[in-house]
């Protein structure tokens, strides 16, 4: 072949290539609504990106045939990772299309959809094989010895006070801070006018209970109580996410890490908001920081972290901590802990029997124990959202239903009842629906799973759709929902047990600057944002897929308690998209993030955080 015609099918093969990436591009835009005059510079750079991954693989090929340096490592190393990326894409691609069909009532199976689907998947694939190939050949963070790591103890303390003494105003702005129809749930238990229940974790609601009695005997009310409790909740919270610049100083990264952390525990509104809000889900995602820091020791060290007494010690109290803190707890640390002891099998003998009094002691304590002391179970249907979701779609949209299984369910919710109560993305309108027999439920509970199992198979698409919409804000990132409770609800209760926000800083005005800077950082990037849980969730996997292709895949035992939180929500969520029920996603992040990246001096040694 001359020269000439090798140039021409040259620039024929760019100009096809470039062909591609417009029309690519073109179809991606038309999905997402990004405006047309942004569509050549976007098909430009991906051409570029095109032909620098082409470039790079073909240099990795000619440098493996000619055996230069160490280099045969390289295409096994990319295999992988093209492989692994080609995978993310395809899941990735098919949350948002599925996602968005979903969402807009839409069909999920149709030309139009493949081919977003395709175009999303090529663009997220290049993506992902651009950033992976420069993270693998460009460690951002290499760990080296720092003066710093002397005393990390120091810069716990130092962070901790900061951390507090940032998010404290927070307190007095929404003083005496946040309470939701959920806190009031709790407080009416901590103060004895209703009986201890489990649907409101027992252990949240006794921590309460000291600061609330102690208030109201001092004549000081149901607000300086509550203010008082959320005063060393943030303290508290403040000590938890402390530790993660400690933990990170203890493994020699740089400086530059640490203030990274420090700025997005205090600049995200998030955390001051959620440290001065009366929910158990936030020592909740605090303690699964410190759970996920801890299994990252544990696998780091081979198991040699928890031969210190104080450290096993403190790592079974951190599963109780867990378990009792809210209800899907011990599903977290049965399902780590279960794995830990397959992982470190040499050390049965000093582990099982430690992790099994774990694993056995819960369940007795929250069963027998509790009945005995009079405490009242969580109800029934408050795990079985999903199915009840599934049932209410197919009766509202009129499926198929034989005369025993209306029967059965009438009795349950009157059908017609059920028709108007039925929301899509949330199951409170059935299960807190004025008519709804819970006690029915309670006591007729393998034969609703079977009802529901029987109804699956003739309206099998509808229970799909159904479950897509009640779980789809945990998995298209697209999906966004209110994240902040501010201040005291009215119309609730509050008032009526004597709680009343004030304002003792006199800048009630600078409520609605928070609400606006809250709402500029949801909406800025309101796919890709910290504050979008489809977004949290998909970033960890990313950390995930990066420890495997770095041949690091035990560390994603680390990252189990998060999947398995996330797991539980797919399974029973009761609401769609609840940021809150993901906020130990929001607390692990920058350590997900952190740990999934750097490239270890093989002179340092492992040196496991306390």
């Amino acid at each position: 072949m001359t020269k000439r015609k090798t140039s021409f099918l040259r620039i024929l093969c760019i100009l096809a290539v470039f062909l591609l990436d417009l029309a690519l591009v073109w179809k991606l835009f038309r999905y997402l609504n990004f405006p047309i005059y942004l569509l050549i510079p976007a098909a430009f750079l991906l051409f570029l990106l095109v032909m620098y991954l082409v470039t790079r693989y073909l240099a990795a090929r000619n440098r493996k045939s000619s055996g230069e340096g160490s280099v045969p490592k390289v295409p096994g190393t990319a295999c992988r990772a093209g492989i692994g990326c080609a995978i993310l894409s395809c899941f990735l691609s098919a949350a948002f299309v599925v996602g968005r069909a979903i969402d807009s009532q839409k069909r999920i199976f149709s030309p139009a959809n493949f081919l977003s689907w395709f175009a999303i998947a090529a663009a997220f694939f290049l993506a992902f094989l651009w950033i992976t190939d420069e993270l693998l050949r460009h460690p951002p963070i290499r760990l080296k010895p720092k003066q710093l790591c002397g005393q990390p103890k120091q810069l716990w303390i130092l962070f901790s006070i900061f951390f507090f003494l940032s998010w404290l105003p927070c307190l007095f702005l929404y003083y005496p801070g946040s309470v939701s129809p959920d806190s009031l749930a709790c407080i009416v238990r901590a103060i004895g006018k209703a009986r201890l229940s489990n649907q409101q974790p027992v252990l949240y609601t006794l921590m309460m209970r000291p600061f609330l009695l102690a208030s109201l005997s001092t004549g000081g009310g149901l607000t300086s109580g509550v203010a008082l409790f959320l005063a060393v909740q943030t303290a508290a919270m403040a000590v938890t996410l402390g530790y993660l610049p400690y933990w990170l100083a203890k493994k020699q990264y740089p400086v530059w890490t640490l203030v990274l952390t420090a700025i997005y525990f205090i600049l995200n509104p998030v955390f001051p908001m959620y440290s001065s809000t009366m929910w158990k889900d936030i020592p909740f995602g605090g303690l699964i920081l410190l759970y996920v820091l801890n299994v990252w020791d544990i696998v780091e060290s081979r198991g040699e972290w928890l031969k210190s007494r104080t450290n096993l010690i403190w790592f079974v109290l951190l599963n109780f901590l867990i378990s009792f803190m809210r209800n899907n707890g011990y599903y977290i640390i049965a399902v780590t802990l279960i794995v830990l002891m397959i992982v470190l099998r040499r050390d049965w003998k000093r582990l099982v029997p430690c992790f099994l009094a774990v694993l056995v002691a819960v369940p007795v304590i929250q069963g027998p124990v509790y009945d005995a002391c009079g405490v009242e179970q969580s109800p029934f249907a408050e795990s079985v959202a999903i199915p009840l979701q599934q049932i209410g779609y197919t009766v509202a949209h009129n499926g198929t239903l034989t005369p025993a299984q209306a029967d059965f369910l009438n009795q349950l919710l009157p059908l017609e009842e059920m028709k108007k109560a039925y929301t899509p993305h949330s199951a409170n309108n059935i299960k807190f629906h004025k008519d709804f027999n819970s006690g029915f439920l309670d006591t007729h509970k393998i034969e609703f799973l079977k009802v529901w199992a029987e109804m699956l198979g003739p309206n099998f698409k509808s229970y799909c759709r159904a479950y897509g919409m009640q779980t789809i804000g945990y998995w298209h990132p697209g999906i966004r929902n209110w994240v902040l409770y501010n201040g005291i609800g009215k119309g609730y209760g509050a008032e009526k047990l004597g709680l009343f926000m004030s304002d003792p800083l006199h800048a009630a005005s600078n409520r609605a600057v928070i609400s606006k800077a809250f709402s500029l950082l949801q909406n800025f990037l309101p796919t890709f944002s910290v504050v979008n849980t489809g977004c949290l969730f998909w970033l960890t996997v990313f950390a995930a897929f990066l420890l495997a292709v770095r041949r690091k895949g035990r560390f994603v035992i680390a990252l189990l308690p998060l999947f398995v939180l996330w797991g539980t929500l797919m399974i029973a969520t009761p609401v769609f998209c609840e940021f809150r029920y993901m906020f130990g996603f929001a607390t692990s992040i920058p350590a997900v993030l952190l740990a999934a990246f750097p490239e270890k001096n093989p002179d340092i040694p492992v040196v496991p955080a306390d």
